[in-house]
């Protein structure tokens, strides 16, 4: 591994998809620097800076995004029904909107945001035969659609805005996440769409 390489970042390093996009990373011999809350078990063994840090604290973002070369937003919260909607929000909006912020001030070269299938307007209609990249975000009106779904439309079009002011950014959308097992969670297999905001487009995105 180059030591003086310009790190790569990963928020939510020690999460379903996180634990296994560090060791992808590191098997391309990748300088990584991991953004972790608590122990990250996910993470141990690996050779991996660990930066100690939440998106909802935008102080810790500038500490962990310093040098970077490119950011890969992973960090989010998934409600499946029963999480407080304020919580939802805070993590996938304002914590969004805080690493966009952090990006865009630190001059990281590249932003990877992991956003959702569900942050389409068409996703879950079962006459919608395919969705790709010129398929809408969901309004912050629909209230047919859940807090998670809405939450992860309205961190989308912070990325995009963002783009349209300079960032060179990368946006997923993914599908199901399955998987064997890490430590603190599974690993993934998806196959969903992306949006690529910029120079690039991407589209029909599998990861293992």
């Amino acid at each position: 591994m180059n030591d003086v390489a310009a790190p790569v970042v990963v928020t939510g390093a020690s999460g379903h998809l996180g634990a296994n996009l560090v060791r992808s990373l590191l098997a391309q011999q990748r300088r990584v620097r991991a953004l972790v809350r608590g122990e990250a078990k996910a993470l141990e063994g690996l050779a991996v800076e660990r930066a100690t840090g939440d998106v909802l604290d935008p102080a810790s973002l500038a500490r962990s995004f310093a040098g970077a070369e490119t950011v890969f937003h992973l960090a989010g919260k998934v409600s499946t029904g029963c999480e407080l909607a304020t919580e939802v929000r805070a993590v996938n909006v304002t914590g969004t909107k805080n690493v966009v912020d952090s990006c865009l001030a630190s001059g990281v070269g590249r932003l990877v945001h992991m956003s959702s299938i569900q942050a389409l307007a068409t996703a879950g209609q079962s006459k919608i035969d395919e969705i790709d990249e010129s398929s809408p975000l969901l309004l912050a009106t629909d209230r047919s659609r859940g807090v998670y779904d809405r939450s992860k439309a309205e961190a989308e079009r912070f990325v995009l805005a963002a783009a349209e002011q300079g960032l060179s950014a990368v946006v997923l959308n993914p599908t199901a996440v399955v998987g064997p097992a890490l430590a603190d969670g599974p690993g993934l297999s998806c196959l969903g769409t992306g949006k690529a905001a910029g120079s690039r487009r991407r589209r029909d995105l599998r990861l293992r």
